[in-house]
């Protein structure tokens, strides 16, 4: 079969773009969200509570703008790289360490059993993934080892950018608290 290198493209230049739309839902409703829920988290997953309280609970909205904007651009970077240089490894990567990270939502949905950010912006990124992954396949764009080597490596890599990512957005909100103090 012959493979639709147009088509691949679109998909490939497509991650930022779903990637951002689905943190937009996430930026505008995540602390609205946790404050209102935080009562039932607490009492019902303790454990998830705390991890959520502790790592990005006390962010500002700018805090966590910050984070995305470090993950966006660093997902940009990548995307283009891999167009330019016609190489997809670390794009794969990035795109199963995002839809992983889609299927966590939709687990997580499914347990708390109610509204979550970003949940309505995951089932349309699901689409996404399940289109951009069935052309992959189709048209054996990677050897499955490739794709189950690249999902654990994005897949860590998404994980450990997270921490960094939020950790740069705690950084930021402590010097805007410094410089509010100071003034």
């Amino acid at each position: 079969m012959k493979i639709d290198l147009e088509n691949f493209t679109r998909i490939v230049w497509l991650l930022p773009v779903v990637f951002m739309l689905h943190e937009f839902e996430e930026i505008l409703f995540f602390r609205q969200w946790l404050h209102k829920n935080k009562v039932f988290l607490s009492q019902k997953y303790p454990k998830v509570s705390t991890f959520l309280l502790v790592r990005v609970g006390h962010l500002s909205t700018e805090g966590f703008v910050l984070a995305v904007a470090e993950e966006f651009v660093l997902l940009s970077v990548v995307t283009v790289l891999s167009v330019v240089f016609d190489c997809y490894w670390l794009w794969l990567g990035v795109f199963m360490g995002f839809s992983v990270h889609l299927l966590v939502h939709l687990l997580q949905w499914i347990a708390f059993r109610r509204y979550i950010p970003g949940i309505y912006t995951t089932l349309l990124a699901l689409v996404y993934s399940v289109w951009a992954f069935r052309f992959i396949v189709l048209y054996d764009l990677f050897t499955w080892k490739e794709i189950i080597l690249c999902t654990i490596i994005g897949f860590v890599a998404v994980v450990l950018n997270l921490l960094l990512a939020h950790k740069l957005a705690a950084l930021f909100d402590g010097k805007r608290r410094q410089t509010k103090i100071k003034e």
